[in-house]
């Protein structure tokens, strides 16, 4: 495509329709990713928030320290 050409395309109503709606679905992407981000955040906030309350995942399940060797089959 010449120089020319490329200018006389852009001159055209439709340059204009198929931009905006390329820049409409790039913000909707850019939203959606944005919504997605919030969520993950969102959710490793709370595991920090759980994991800082409760002192671990260990202690929350009742399993303090070492557990004792088992020399036997229950």
């Amino acid at each position: 495509m010449t120089p020319q050409e490329a200018h006389h395309v852009t001159l055209c109503p439709q340059w204009k329709i198929v931009l905006q709606a390329m820049i409409q679905s790039r913000r909707n992407e850019l939203q959606s990713k944005a919504i997605k981000q919030d969520r993950w955040n969102n959710r490793e906030a709370d595991r920090q928030a759980f994991l800082e309350e409760h002192n671990g995942p260990g202690k929350f399940s009742g399993k303090y320290g070492p557990q004792p060797m088992q020399t036997e089959l229950p």
